[in-house]
C-alpha cells in the first residue's frame, strides 16, 4: 500500500504535472495553484494540483 504525500516540493509538482519547475513557480506566483512557503522553498498542495488538472486540462465543457 502506497501513501501519497499531501504536500509536494516544486520539483515533485513539476514531475506530477509534467511541467518545468519554472512553470510551477509562475503558477504559484499567479495564484493558479496553492502553495505555502516554508523557509526558502514552496510546498504545493496536491489537492491544488488535482484541482488545476480538473479545471484547466480535463475541462469537458
Amino acid at each position: 500500500m502506497s501513501i501519497e504525500p499531501a504536500l509536494y516540493t516544486v520539483a515533485e509538482a513539476a514531475v506530477y504535472l509534467r511541467y518545468s519547475a519554472g512553470k510551477i513557480y509562475a503558477m504559484i506566483h499567479a495564484k493558479e495553484i496553492k502553495a505555502a512557503k516554508r523557509g526558502r522553498r514552496y510546498l504545493v498542495l496536491k489537492t491544488s494540483l488535482d484541482d488545476y488538472l480538473n479545471t484547466h486540462v480535463f475541462n469537458n465543457s
